[in-house]
């Protein structure tokens, strides 16, 4: 069974988080109302132990796991997200040899989430919820960012201090022992182990493998995104500028430390790839203009992406190019960073003639004099 708890963000006005009544929390007795008869030890925590109904339970035990998951955009929630693995032991006491006391099964429905003022001042802008699942015996701790620097310094503060983390979060876990609803008090968690996090993710922020999404789209499209990740897909300008983006020291920009790869398949199946070790684009300001580093190794799609290093984005209703026509609107009214006006244009029409050799109006690039159109293309980065 899965529960999404959701919590209300960490904000710097608030002295912590409050749970939200949600999946008739209301309806569960407090686990302070039965009587404590006692405490247990379980892999290093202490417990405490109540009577319901007849029966002996142990509050949960909730624990961090050593790994993390790599940071994505939500499009559900439309923010920036971080994953983190809890283990919820539920069942910690065991029956006692000549014991008339029962032992009682808990079965944990959800977990809410509470964070200290400390996280939250470190933190502006940040919401937790909780996804039980595996009946209760796991949870997904998902942090929420307003921005992907936001997430990743979170990432960086996970990995360094664990225990810092793991002292400003605290559980509260709800479900049943028997028929009788209980809402377990709030508790720190098991010691928050070093973390191994997936730093290194390749991210698609283009892909397209068939002609049934069209990407002659307007500029507000590619500024937001269009399509879906694990098919026709366009990341959109604004998150790939916030993603790559770089910081400050002393007063200076610092170099992006993302990588770019290509990949692109002919409608005969020839394959071509490209990597560049450096990839960034910059803000709305500068039209979301492309920076991209020294290519690793040599190829025709490399060659011809660099003619388009320092150009601004333009669509078929935003020209930024230095044609004196719209690049965009002679060559398939798709987005992308003309000059005037491509050796590459992987967001042009898409066609499946094979018999079209030589036309740059379609998703192409040039190989050997001539604009190849191409059956699939990807284009993804990672950032150290």
């Amino acid at each position: 069974m899965q529960s999404w708890t959701l919590i209300t963000g960490l904000l710097l006005a608030l002295a912590c988080c409050t749970s939200a009544d949600i999946n008739g929390q209301s309806g569960y007795m407090d686990v302070g109302s039965f009587a404590r008869v006692g405490t247990t030890k379980f892999k290093g925590s202490k417990l405490d132990v109540f009577e319901i109904d007849g029966v002996r339970v142990a509050e949960p035990r909730v624990a961090f796991q050593s790994s993390c998951s790599a940071l994505k955009f939500s499009r559900v929630y439309m923010k920036y997200q971080l994953t983190l693995s809890v283990r919820i032991d539920a069942n910690t006491l065991r029956s006692r040899k000549g014991s008339s006391k029962k032992v009682g099964r808990v079965s944990i429905i959800g977990l809410n989430v509470k964070a200290d003022q400390g996280l939250s001042s470190r933190q502006s802008g940040l919401s937790v919820m909780a996804r039980v699942k595996n009946s209760g015996r796991r949870a997904d701790l998902i942090f929420l960012c307003s921005s992907f620097r936001r997430c990743r310094y979170l990432r960086d503060e996970l990995v360094s201090n664990p225990s810092d983390i793991g002292r400003a979060l605290q559980f509260e876990a709800f479900g049943r022992v028997g028929s009788s609803p209980v809402r377990f008090g709030g508790r720190s968690s098991a010691n928050l182990p070093r973390l191994r996090c997936n730093r290194h993710r390749w991210i698609v922020f283009q892909r397209r493998v068939d002609g049934s999404l069209s990407f002659a789209q307007n500029w507000d499209s590619y500024v937001k995104g269009f399509g879906n990740p694990s098919s026709n897909y366009w990341m959109g300008l604004d998150r790939l500028s916030e993603m790559t983006k770089t910081g400050e020291k002393n007063g200076y920009a610092l170099t992006s430390r993302c990588r770019l790869r290509i990949e692109a398949q002919s409608l005969k199946g020839k394959k071509y790839k490209a990597e560049f070790r450096m990839f960034q684009v910059l803000g709305p300001e500068q039209q979301y203009r492309l920076r991209v580093g020294q290519q690793v190794g040599r190829s025709a799609l490399g060659n011809g992406f660099l003619y388009h290093k320092e150009k601004r984005f333009s669509t078929f209703d935003r020209d930024h190019d230095s044609y004196r026509h719209s690049c965009s609107r002679r060559f398939g009214y798709g987005g992308w960073w003309y000059g005037s006006c491509h050796h590459v244009n992987l967001n042009g029409a898409y066609t499946t003639d094979r018999k079209i050799t030589h036309n740059p109006t379609y998703n192409s690039f040039a190989v050997n004099g001539k604009y190849v159109p191409m059956r699939r293309t990807l284009m993804k980065f990672k950032c150290y």
